[in-house]
């Protein structure tokens, strides 16, 4: 929540009441030093914003986030077209259609119970206003409900900040089942933020699922040897694609963490993707080994030489590490050689090696980690992939 505005308005305030009155010099220092401690106090506070906006699922509820423009088409605020966007996620994730009077239904009042024609009730709690985006949340239960929750859902907590390197909060490096951790940067439209994690998590879960790798690998190794200086480079490139089909289940967006303008949430699957059911043990050493339980386990990265994606965007870096960790295990199933050549000239000149490798298999991969960092505000992704057989 943008508090810049508020913060604005108190500085001014303050500033106003120290000039309209008569103070002397040593009060008038005092005034002046009260003023920079309160102002010292409002900017180190942490902006709260309501728990559910960062877990809208917990153990005891399962909740949904609906997100408009703060005005709809009339001027007015957009608070019943943001719950009716939260309704249609809860009716698409429990696959039952709304009637018109269920959208009908839907009040503006801070909190409110409704019961929808197939017999569900659904209560929305008060909404959550920014400058520019309007956060609706209804969950699934009665108002009832809410007395017999361990932490009530009008808590406010500290805005998240996500730490890769630390794994905080904690989600971001768990391997609990059917779960994909998805970005989005700040979009042209901030209320687009969050639907555009969850195409992107789609993306990434389509891919976990069956990807079609089918590519060509060409490593061209050159030694030269000219007037004494000895020179030595090897250079690679790889053409075809990585495949997969759009992902049709639908996805439950549970928890979220901020990273500068980037959104970080993570979404949950009904059907199944890991095809296990526990989370996974592994040693504490599992990234030096090739293989766990006999499935291999690749390395795809993004980022190690400075580049950066055409639109500059984390998710499209996180794509590609994905798509060459997928590539990595596709290789493990199966290589065909297309063509070899180890030509050598004795004037100097040393042409090594110039070898074409192909790759067309049908894989599947877990995504067991991921660490994000940055170089020169480039992000480098390296993301771990456990073969699924």
């Amino acid at each position: 929540m943008n508090t810049h505005g508020v913060r604005s308005i108190c500085w001014a305030g303050i500033v106003t009441a120290v000039a309209g009155c008569n103070s002397t010099p040593q009060t008038y220092q005092q005034e002046i030093a009260h003023i920079k401690e309160t102002i010292k106090k409002v900017y180190s506070k942490a902006p709260r914003i309501p728990c559910w906006l960062q877990n809208p699922v917990s153990q005891e509820r399962t909740g949904f986030i609906g997100v408009t423009p703060v005005l709809d088409l009339y001027g007015q605020k957009a608070i019943k077209a943001s719950r009716k966007v939260a309704l249609h996620k809860l009716a698409q994730y429990y696959s039952f259609m709304l009637t018109e009077r269920d959208l009908y239904n839907i009040s503006t009042e801070g909190t409110a119970e409704i019961t929808l024609d197939s017999g569900r009730t659904v209560t929305f709690l008060p909404a959550h206003v920014t400058d520019s985006v309007i956060y609706s949340y209804v969950f699934d239960g009665s108002l009832n409900a809410i007395a017999r929750l361990s932490q009530s859902p009008m808590a406010q907590c500290t805005e998240l900040q996500c730490d890769f390197s630390q794994c905080t909060p904690s989600w971001l490096c768990d391997t609990t089942p059917n779960t994909i951790t998805s970005v989005s940067y700040l979009t042209v439209a901030p209320h687009q933020q969050l639907a555009q994690a969850q195409k992107n998590a789609g993306v990434i879960a389509s891919l976990l699922d069956t990807s079609h790798v089918n590519i060509v690998d060409t490593q061209t190794e050159l030694y030269q040897n000219l007037s004494g200086t000895e020179h030595h480079s090897i250079s690679r490139t790889r053409s075809g694609n990585v495949t997969a089909r759009e992902w049709q289940s639908p996805l439950l967006h549970t928890r979220s963490c901020s990273y500068g303008h980037t959104l970080v949430a993570q979404f949950m699957s009904s059907k199944n993707i890991t095809r296990h059911d526990i989370p996974l043990q592994l040693h504490e050493d599992w990234k030096t080994q090739p293989q766990f339980q006999g499935r291999a386990i690749a390395l795809g990265n993004f980022g190690e030489k400075g580049k950066m994606t055409a639109d500059t965007l984390l998710s499209t870096a996180i794509d590609l590490a994905i798509k060459d960790a997928l590539i990595e295990l596709a290789k493990v199933k199966g290589v065909e050689v297309l063509s070899g050549a180890d030509i050598r000239y004795d004037d100097g000149h040393y042409y090594l090696s110039n070898s074409q490798f192909s790759v067309n298999q049908i894989v599947s991969g877990e995504l067991i980690d991921i660490k994000v960092t940055y170089k020169n505000d480039i992000p480098m992704v390296y993301v771990w992939l456990l073969e699924v057989v």
